[in-house]
């Protein structure tokens, strides 16, 4: 007899769950969640499930790659045994935070898999994906790996599901393939090639909003005369204390939301929330994933969901000229 799809799919499910909790991936989850001590409050982190099993993930890559021969024995000696008292002198099992500095043997070891001008895809998560051109590289910091890892910039094809809004994007090398000419997407008239990309092309950037209202009372000096114009910067305004400490609270706001508390709150899809970030379709949709193929927003994205929900919610309290000041109309789309 054969099972149907969706037993397979619930036996499979029941096997990968009763996975975790046999080798104490589900216990570790549930400790991260709950825990509390002097330097962590996970009740204050509002931790989202996609970012608990990146923790968890992340320690579990930690502990791997810190492990010593001595540690390796003891424990070895005490399954053997059954006996803890054969455990060696006691063994630090803290893990060192990973080191944002860049490897020892930079640049040796790195070799970007694209080069410019090779056509790629998102690894698709769902029945589409995006896709485009190569047209540049940059090594950078993954904080959803707490690694190094190579980072492409893609310049979409213009029937790609994101030109809508966005014509570029970046992706980090896990998360392509090569596209090829097999008839997946973008052939014909609206194939991008590095020769006849479109340099006057610009993106429909989000309308964003200055968070003003956050200021401290202290800062609500009596306010200059603004000028949206050509700056003369033969006669450049001088900062005052005040526009130096506004520019030091800018600099060090903390203003964000993370896509899964905009998504619980607003009624919208990924193509929405990548509207809003400027970004593509595929990359919104490895915010909501789970394991492998997940990856963190940046924190200008979330910074973007934080000034959309500001707006949504306080857009009636905006003063048209101010609002028009933040957001020529000239530049909206």
């Amino acid at each position: 007899m054969v099972k149907a799809v969706s037993d397979h799919s619930d036996t499979y499910h029941k096997g990968y769950q009763q996975a975790l909790e046999d080798f104490g991936i589900t216990e570790l989850r549930s400790h991260l969640s709950n825990y509390l001590d002097a330097d962590f409050d996970a009740a204050l982190m509002n931790l989202e499930e996609q970012e608990l099993e990146s923790l968890a993930a992340i320690l579990i890559q930690r502990f791997t790659k810190t492990l010593k021969g001595k540690l390796i024995a003891s424990y070895l000696n005490t399954i053997r045994h059954g006996d803890s008292q054969v455990l060696c002198d006691p063994i630090n099992l803290e893990i060192p935070p990973p080191s944002v500095d860049l490897p020892a043997n930079f640049p040796k070891g790195v070799t970007p898999r694209y080069e410019e001008g090779d056509r790629v895809r998102w690894r698709p998560l769902a029945d589409n994906t995006d896709w485009g051109v190569v047209i540049g590289h940059f090594y950078t910091y993954a904080r959803h790996q707490c690694d190094w890892a190579i980072c492409y910039l893609i310049w979409l094809d213009q029937d790609s599901p994101s030109a809508a809004w966005t014509v570029a994007d970046t992706a980090w090398e896990e998360d392509l393939e090569p596209s090829g000419d097999n008839g997946w997407e973008g052939s014909g008239d609206g194939e991008r090639t590095l020769a006849n990309l479109n340099p006057n092309q610009q993106p429909n950037y989000p309308i964003t909003l200055s968070p003003y209202t956050l200021f401290p009372k202290s800062l609500h000096l009596p306010p200059g005369t603004y000028d949206s114009g050509e700056t003369n910067r033969s006669n450049p305004r001088t900062l005052t204390q005040r526009e130096q400490n506004l520019i030091e609270l800018y600099s060090n706001c903390q203003l964000g939301m993370t896509p899964q508390r905009f998504y619980r709150k607003w009624s919208v899809n990924y193509e929405r929330l990548a509207s809003i970030c400027d970004r593509s379709i595929s990359t919104v949709r490895r915010w909501f994933t789970r394991g492998r193929n997940y990856s963190r927003p940046s924190r200008t994205d979330l910074r973007h969901l934080a000034l959309m929900d500001f707006l949504l919610e306080h857009f009636e309290e905006i003063p048209e000229p101010l609002f028009n000041m933040l957001c020529p109309p000239n530049r909206r789309q």
